[in-house]
Parts: C-alpha cells; sequence; structure tokens
C-alpha cells in the first residue's frame, strides 16, 4: 500500500503544480487584444485549450485525493462495484482507479 501512496502523493505534487502553471497563465495580464481578427481567434483558441488544460488536471487531481482517502480508510483497491481486490497491475496503471477491470468493462 506505501508504493501506492507515494506514487499518488508524487503525482498531486506534479499535478498541483501544473494547475498553479495553468493559472498563472490564465490569469497574466497579456495587454489589449491584437488589431487583427485573426490573431484574436488565436489568442481566444489558446485560452480554451488552457481551460480545458486545466479542468481535466483539475478532476484528476480530485481522484487522487480521494484515493488518499481511500487508502486512509483502508479501503484503497477494493473495488467500489463488485468488493474484489484491484489487481495491482491495474493499480499500477491508474492507481487512483475506483474498479477493477472486469467492472470497468461493463
Amino acid at each position: 500500500m506505501n508504493t501506492f501512496e507515494k506514487m499518488l502523493l508524487t503525482k498531486r505534487d506534479e499535478l498541483s503544480s501544473r494547475i498553479k502553471e495553468i493559472h498563472q497563465d490564465k490569469t497574466r495580464k497579456q495587454g489589449p487584444l491584437e488589431a487583427h481578427f485573426e490573431e484574436q481567434a488565436i489568442d481566444l483558441q489558446t485560452f480554451e485549450v488552457i481551460d480545458g488544460l486545466d479542468s481535466i488536471e483539475r478532476k484528476e487531481l480530485d481522484q487522487i485525493n480521494e484515493a488518499l482517502i481511500r487508502i486512509k480508510n483502508k479501503t484503497f483497491g477494493i473495488c467500489i462495484e463488485c468488493g474484489v481486490q484491484i489487481e495491482d497491475k491495474r493499480l499500477s496503471a491508474v492507481p487512483y482507479t475506483k474498479i477493477c477491470l472486469d467492472c470497468s468493462s461493463t
């Protein structure tokens, strides 16, 4: 269990750092919009991509925090659907998963 906790804590730190960087990108002052419509469109697309990345990173961070709570509660690695032990191979690939491979394919 200790190995998975370390993996989750490391991943949490990485995600927190990336979220902070994304937030800085979203909030930095860029000055007025470009005069050309094409440049404005590129700026808006860039912001949409950054906003999407932020959403994805935050969702994964939430899943990691939930997994850390399950470790504390001693329910980590137990499928919430069927109650069996989740395979170490699956947990190594997706350490914050809540369901076993069999339940994920149904």
